[in-house]
């Protein structure tokens, strides 16, 4: 039997097998079942999926479809994560780092309608500065770091968003950070955000109001949990939180004297399963062992992971970077990062902070200014050196690059 080929276009129309054998057709995947359909689509790589998505409207419509109602027995199969990079200058070049290919890979953020499912990456003072980013499993939240009540849930392979209903206006904070926290078993998720407002000096003294809000997909709504005022220290920045086994870890900076010099970290937590917290927060303190440029948290299989870059001596220029777990109240080192594998992230490194992001057992960390990566994993034990992504004509230290880590799921969406 001859068949005429059909080439595939943006409107191509999928149709069933006509009878005369001289008319043109297509498989059809939407004549078999709902559960087939889910698990061929389960089994292919990441990379595989992203390009099924740009052959046409109906197959990225139809993904969609699919992933919205997973079969009961549904067992999503391993896939390591994918560490997505984006530019300052280029939001629509972008590109994913392949885990299991260990490549490259173009990875459009754009739906086929050309509609960006995050609006602020249209903006023309797009860069990290102006979005807050989070992520866990398969979702990753954006919040307008300029508003800091405009923001989205995302699933960056199936490109399905939801908008954040905005929360009650309560003004822009000196210092915010949020944390994204995904239970896929039950497909909900909850946002957290942590806002330190200055509102005066006694003493040489800072003092900050730190807000907690809460957001819970399962009533799409946000509640101020906690509001404390503290002297002498404020919550952190961008991803200087993450909730672990229903607490909520945020990074404190101490002491911030008027005229001090080096910032002192420190981990308060706030227990989310309790109504609310009467204890202060001061007192759920962690001691940090040693001074760090910078300090990032990470939620890796239920265990709270901290990265932090620890200076060389009577500095805060970068040395290397060291990996800690929390084990009760005190903080275990796992592992630091070679010579050889820090000495190549310094050299491209002009901040000393940088980006550090990870799910399962891996763990990323991005400069900044560069397009410098390195990557840990926990299994192994081995820290390794990632190429360059290729963004078209540019350069290191000379534009803003940002990235998050997240796992690549078909059964979570907003």
């Amino acid at each position: 039997m001859e068949y005429q080929t059909q080439p595939l276009t943006k409107n191509f129309d999928f149709h069933y097998p006509p009878i005369n054998k001289n008319s043109s057709f297509s498989i059809n995947m939407h004549v078999l079942p709902d559960e087939m359909q889910f698990k061929i689509l389960s089994h292919l790589q990441t990379d595989d999926m992203v390009r099924c998505q740009s052959v046409c409207r109906n197959w990225q419509s139809g993904i969609k479809s699919w992933a919205s109602r997973p079969p009961l027995d549904y067992t999503p199969q391993p896939k390591k994560p994918l560490y997505f990079m984006f530019n300052s200058e280029v939001p629509y070049a972008t590109y994913a780092f392949n885990s299991d290919k260990e490549k490259w890979i173009p990875f459009d953020i754009l739906n086929y309608d050309e509609e960006s499912p995050i609006p602020m990456l249209e903006s023309t003072l797009f860069s990290q500065y102006n979005l807050y980013i989070s992520a866990s499993r398969g979702l990753v939240c954006f919040m307008d770091a300029r508003s800091q009540d405009k923001g989205f849930i995302f699933n960056p392979i199936l490109k399905n968003r939801i908008k954040l209903l905005p929360k009650a206006p309560d003004g822009i904070a000196h210092h915010c950070a949020i944390t994204l926290s995904t239970d896929v078993s039950s497909r909900k998720y909850v946002v957290a955000m942590v806002k330190s407002y200055q509102v005066e000096t006694i003493n040489f003294k800072l003092q900050y109001y730190v807000d907690i809000h809460l957001y819970k997909s399962q009533t799409s709504s946000w509640v101020n949990l906690h509001t404390e005022k503290l002297v002498a220290w404020r919550g952190g920045d961008a991803d200087a939180c993450a909730i672990c086994n229903d607490r909520l870890y945020v990074i404190a900076n101490f002491p911030w004297v008027v005229g001090g010099t080096e910032p002192v970290h420190e981990i308060v937590a706030y227990d989310l399963s309790q109504a609310s917290q009467k204890k202060s927060l001061a007192r759920t303190k962690v001691t940090i062992p040693c001074p760090l440029t910078c300090v990032r948290l990470q939620n890796l299989n239920g265990k709270l992971i901290m990265v932090g870059g620890i200076p060389k001596k009577g500095t805060m220029i970068l040395d290397t970077v060291a990996i800690w777990e929390l084990c009760g109240k005190n903080l275990k080192e796992i592992t630091r990062a070679p010579d050889d594998v820090i000495s190549r992230f310094r050299k491209r490194l002009i901040d000393p902070t940088f980006i550090a992001s990870g799910c399962g057992d891996m763990v990323f960390i991005q400069a900044y200014t560069s397009r410098a990566l390195i990557s840990y994993d926990m299994c192994s034990n081995a820290w390794k050196t990632i190429n360059k992504a290729p963004f078209p004509l540019l350069d290191d230290n000379s534009h803003y690059f940002s990235g998050f880590c997240f796992e690549p799921l078909l059964d979570i969406v907003p």
